[in-house]
């Protein structure tokens, strides 16, 4: 069914992935794939699927009837309770407009450190000044007891789950207790069927809050 797709979609994937984060690009390609028909999103799936495990992860749910997950704000609040300043480490367009939108004084910030060719200018421009650019220079300026360290989380398998590689250069031992809550949201919910390219495998214990 490879026929039925347009050339370079692949390329195309990556530079949604690089601004959108994985997730958010996942579900964008599979609910366009599957406006042209169900054949047409398998093999979407079939084409990017092995090279991209959230996008598998996603195609596959939504051949079987799944929804976008819900956000759920009553556990980010509870999270975010008492911390004035975040540090988001990792792209997810859905999340991070929640985070923005629910801000009120808090102060944000996007590490500006990522695998994929990602334009930080037109990410950050989404967000007409709501967001600031720190990097793993700086970031550490931002820590302290009301500080929180954000990334965004894909799967949950037993006491593990699988986060952007970058987060392994913020959060040594010394970062732990420089920030006062180290969160990790699902943002995928649901299994990996194919090994999760792209993505590093950590403990669930490595948060102190851990978002569905």
């Amino acid at each position: 069914m490879s026929e039925l797709l347009p050339k370079g979609l692949e390329d195309a994937f990556l530079s949604a992935a690089a601004e959108l984060g994985m997730c958010s690009a996942a579900w964008l390609f599979v609910r366009e794939a599957e406006a042209e028909g169900k054949d047409y999103l398998m093999a979407l799936r079939d084409a990017l699927g092995r090279t991209f495990p959230v996008l598998d992860a996603v195609a596959g749910a939504r051949l079987e009837g799944a929804e976008v997950p819900a956000l759920d704000a009553v556990a980010l609040d509870t999270a975010l309770e008492g911390i004035r300043r975040v540090v988001v480490v990792g792209v997810e367009a859905a999340q991070l407009d929640a985070l923005v939108a629910r801000r009120g004084t808090r102060k944000l910030a996007l590490l500006t450190e990522a695998a994929l060719a990602t334009d930080w200018k037109r990410v950050l421009a989404n967000f007409s000044g709501a967001v600031e650019a720190v990097d793993l220079a700086t970031f550490q300026g931002w820590a302290g007891p009301r500080s929180a360290l954000l990334t965004f989380a894909y799967g949950v398998s037993g006491e593990s789950t699988h986060v952007a590689p970058v987060w392994l250069r913020v959060a040594g031992t010394d970062v732990r207790t420089q920030f006062g809550a180290l969160i990790a949201w699902d943002v995928l919910g649901l299994p990996m069927f194919v090994y999760p390219r792209w993505l590093v495998e950590v403990p669930t214990s490595t948060f102190t809050h851990l978002l569905p």
